[in-house]
């Protein structure tokens, strides 16, 4: 029966499991900070694109108050429009409507300003809309020239809260101040996009807070996408809103992303608002391929877990069977040495048999041929029960017959027949192979020491079946020598063949024997319980056969 492996394979397996899984721990925090490091890199770089196009605006507002400065402050349209040919607004500056100049005004003297509007541009307009404020800044000038900019001429943008806070806060400040979210005046189409303004205040006013205001209008989308595409494409999709006005997004990407992936968020300050940039991962991989390495090494610590394990168990096979085959060594040489000396043994019965068998046929032989004939009929008796022992040729056998045919190697066959007495009683095959092998050791007994030497007065047996302590049938045989007790009286020491006597009887046949050696000579009763399938008949049966 093979043993059960012990638990080493599996403490092997656990723990080369358990570092396999810290290793695959260790991948996948390197492969998710490698592709975290990865997607940030190109999120910050969109947010880097359109921070630094809003940038190169205010360098435009600057330089352009550099030029209305230089001209002391006078509006020359000629000298502004040919500062703005200068400028690439569409590819370099895409996002921005232009640039202009909103000069701040008492609420009164709108008219003189109207006047200024057509002398420039030759077009009608009216500072617009009605207002409360004691100041106005209607747009006075920019450019460049186009139907959207020539509608926002004249429109006051200090009337709108969220314009005019931008403005109080660049007057303030002395710096380029954002305003929130608005619609431009510039939205005359149908597609309408979330814009904002940039203002820096230009000079002191005579009875004003300041002069005017240099200024730029953007469309907030033109503007993103604008300064996303400078440069290659990136895998991103960004969503952009002003921290102030949350619910008027300035850019949505309309690149969905294809799945469930990374997302940054970045706040950036913008020229007095902050922004709040989230980026998403646009095309984001499968778990399984995002995770291939730890997936991979995970694999192969598996496969090295079982592997180690395996080797263990293999290494304890093996030693187990190098200990089955020492176990198997030593049994194999007891056995030898049983064989040995049971082969011992029968030497020495075979040798006493035939000189008894010698005696028991020169006794009655008158001549040389008739000891001949006699002795060569109890040998060929001899070679039979031999057939017995080493294994019946039918499946059963009577006992009758085992002991008969152990007796006619000693004895003539007229003679064998009146020492025995008993039922029919057939053996199955294991039960008749022990019996046989237990008359072949007391009959040799008989022939050497007992009731069978010359000196012996003979021998009786008789059997029978009865019921046994459990209610089956049990076979008894009873044994009785007569010959002459030795002067030290008492039963001789026990040899092999006592030895095998008792193996055979107890271990083959689970029964019993007792011997009683006494002053007329030796008596043994041998019990054992017959096969259920073993059938025994009456005596008078026994003849009709």
């Amino acid at each position: 029966m093979p043993r059960r492996p012990g638990p080493l394979p599996a403490l092997v397996f656990l723990a080369a499991a358990t570092a396999g899984a810290g290793l695959v721990w260790a991948v996948h925090v390197v492969e998710s900070q490698r592709d975290r490091t990865d997607f940030e890199a190109s999120a910050d770089l969109a947010v880097d694109r359109v921070v630094s196009r809003i940038e190169k605006h205010v360098v435009l507002l600057q330089a352009t108050r550099g030029l209305i400065a230089a001209q002391e402050g006078e509006l020359n349209r000629r000298a502004f429009d040919r500062f703005m040919a200068t400028l690439d607004t569409i590819n370099e500056l895409g996002g921005v409507q232009g640039v202009g100049f909103a000069r701040m005004i008492p609420t009164g003297g709108a008219a003189a300003v109207e006047e200024e509007i057509e002398a420039r541009y030759r077009v009608d307009v009216q500072v617009r809309p009605p207002t409360t404020e004691p100041w106005r800044t209607p747009i006075v000038m920019l450019g460049p020239v186009t139907a959207r900019n020539l509608v926002a001429l004249g429109y006051d943008m200090y009337v709108d809260p969220t314009r005019r806070a931008a403005m109080d806060r660049a007057i303030v400040s002395g710096l380029p101040q954002m305003s929130g979210p608005v619609e431009l005046v510039q939205e005359i189409t149908q597609d309408k996009q979330t814009g904002f303004l940039i203002y820096l205040a230009f000079g002191a006013g005579l009875d004003t807070p300041t002069s005017g205001f240099v200024y730029a209008p953007f469309r907030g989308g033109d503007l993103v996408r604008a300064a996303l595409a400078a440069g290659p494409p990136l895998p991103v999709a960004v969503t952009v809103t002003d921290t102030g006005a949350p619910d008027r997004p300035i850019y949505t990407s309309p690149d969905k992303p294809l799945g469930k992936g990374l997302v940054l968020q970045r706040a950036v300050e913008l020229a007095g608002r902050q922004w709040s940039f989230t980026v998403r991962e646009l095309y984001p991989p499968a778990a399984w391929r995002r995770n291939i390495g730890s997936i991979l090494v995970g694999l192969i610590s598996f496969l090295f877990a079982g592997a180690a394990a395996a080797a263990v168990s293999a290494r304890q096979n093996e030693a187990e069977q190098v200990r089955a085959l020492a176990a198997a060594a030593r049994r194999e040489a007891e056995y030898r040495g049983l064989l040995l000396d049971e082969m011992k043994h029968r030497i020495k019965n075979h040798i006493a048999r035939i000189q008894s068998i010698a005696r028991q046929s020169a006794r009655g032989a008158t001549d040389v041929k008739a000891f001949t004939d006699a002795f060569d009929a109890r040998l060929q008796a001899m070679a039979a029960v031999q057939e017995i022992l080493a294994g019946t040729a039918v499946p059963q056998a009577d006992v009758r017959s085992i002991l008969r045919t152990e007796l006619r190697q000693g004895l003539d066959t007229d003679q064998v027949e009146h020492l025995m007495e008993g039922p029919v009683v057939r053996l199955d095959e294991r039960q008749a192979h022990a019996f046989a092998m237990v008359a072949h050791e007391l009959v040799t007994n008989a022939m050497k020491y007992g009731g069978l030497t010359p000196e012996g007065k003979g021998l009786r047996i008789a059997w029978s079946v009865g019921s046994g302590p459990n209610g089956a049938e049990e076979v008894t045989v009873d044994w009785d020598e007569r010959f002459v007790a030795t002067a030290e009286g008492g039963a001789p020491p026990a040899g092999f063949g006592s030895r095998l006597i008792d193996a055979s009887l107890k271990g083959e046949l689970s029964g019993t024997l007792t011997r009683d050696f006494h002053a007329a000579g030796l008596r043994i009763l041998l019990r054992f319980p017959l096969k259920p399938a073993v059938g025994a008949t009456a005596p008078e049966q026994m003849a009709a056969q």
